[in-house]
């Protein structure tokens, strides 16, 4: 018996995109989509190749997915002779496709993030020098300004290694002078995690307490910074992995001119990481403020309502009725709320089973926090943890 195969004619696709960072989580999404149609093959270029032109045409490629801004001269022609599909960047020609972060719904999460927190104070940290981190700026903005919310920003340069050492030491004094002059206690989102990250730093040196007097805010959860920060920081989840997942499908589509005639893709953030430089609630009234530190000290432990009342000596009737002036809901809505958060949280980032979250959530077992999860977010905790891990998958921590 003879087996005959049918030759699959193979796509050769050019990935051009940074190997760290962000990129990393872009390749990832790529390379899911190239398990899934094995007649891809893809070449992977560093976008700062001194060679990236030369490159490109030696190999050939039949499509591109490319995630820098500027492109050089030599490469212009290749944008408009091959399928090219641009990432995290919205082109100046408005005929080449592209799969970019929606920012506009980047600031409207960080906005939303904090006024739940109940700040009255809020700010914005950024650069002049990048597009995402004005886009940021104005989203940011204008989501308070709905609310009839002022908000204090400072944009400057950050090539910081590209100047000299005087210039540098101004732009410090820029930032400790705005530090100073913030109104206490603020809620600050910065535009990225480096940007958070450094001003973390800053604020340590300066004697200004995180989350206390700042509590900060990145954007793109990378899992080094936030962790290294001291505190770790909270940041807003980006879909880069969705990005380079959706990327590939789209060029795919245009290799084999099925594309839609819309070719412009805003992908929403990915959720929210609550670390500890957001890690406070913003009340009025001293005793629950006082019940919210103990529930947030306490979370992995099964407390219940009255563990607080040992904690503030007040009566149950009394506590309830603060709560709901300050937060709108009782102390065991509370609770449960801040045990969903890590759970989530939990789900999303670790592999330990329902049952292990469970208990480092204060569930008294896995059934019970699958009845409270899904009461409050709509779907079980495999379920969310499935979407969550999904490379298409969109969700909100």
């Amino acid at each position: 018996m003879y087996l005959f195969h049918m030759m699959v004619e193979s796509k050769k696709v050019a990935v051009v995109v940074p190997w760290h960072g962000y990129g990393q989580n872009i390749l990832l999404g790529v390379s899911k989509y190239v398990h899934d149609h094995p007649d891809w093959v893809i070449h992977l270029v560093q976008s700062d190749s001194p060679v990236l032109e030369e490159d490109l045409r030696s190999w050939g490629p039949d499509g591109v997915i490319s995630g820098m801004v500027d492109l050089p001269s030599g490469m212009q022609d290749q944008r408009y002779s091959l399928p090219w599909v641009s990432v995290l960047a919205q082109p100046d020609d408005e005929t080449v496709p592209f799969v970019t972060i929606d920012e506009d719904a980047v600031g409207r999460m960080a906005a939303d993030y904090f006024i739940n927190r109940r700040f009255r104070h809020f700010a914005y940290l950024g650069n002049e020098e990048h597009e995402f981190s004005l886009q940021r700026a104005d989203a940011f903005e204008y989501a308070l300004k709905e609310k009839g919310i002022d908000c204090h920003t400072l944009l400057y340069p950050t090539k910081v290694y590209g100047i000299d050492k005087r210039k540098r030491t101004s732009i410090d004094r820029q930032k400790a002078k705005w530090l100073a002059a913030l109104p206490k206690p603020v809620a600050l989102f910065a535009c990225n995690d480096w940007e958070a990250f450094q001003f973390v730093q800053f604020c340590r040196q300066q004697g200004v307490r995180i989350p206390e007097d700042v509590a900060i805010l990145g954007v793109g959860n990378d899992e080094l910074l936030c962790n290294v920060s001291q505190p770790p920081m909270s940041s807003i989840r980006m879909p880069f992995e969705k990005v380079g997942y959706d990327a590939a499908a789209l060029l795919d589509r245009l290799l084999e001119k099925t594309a839609e005639k819309e070719v412009k893709h805003f992908l929403p953030p990915a959720g929210m990481v609550s670390r500890q430089s957001t890690d406070v609630m913003q009340v009025s009234d001293a005793t629950v403020a006082k019940a919210l530190s103990f529930i947030q000290d306490h979370i992995q432990e099964p407390i219940k309502v009255e563990d607080l009342l040992k904690h503030v000596y007040i009566s149950r009737t009394l506590l309830e009725r603060k709560f709901k002036v300050e937060l709108g809901h009782t102390p065991l809505v509370e609770i449960r709320r801040q045990r969903i958060r890590r759970a989530r949280q939990l789900l999303a980032d670790t592999n330990l089973s329902v049952a292990e979250i469970a208990e480092a959530c204060g569930f008294s077992s896995d059934i019970r926090l699958s009845t409270v999860f899904k009461e409050l977010t709509g779907q079980s905790p495999s379920a969310f943890r499935k979407a969550v891990k999904a490379p298409s998958s969109v969700h909100e921590l």
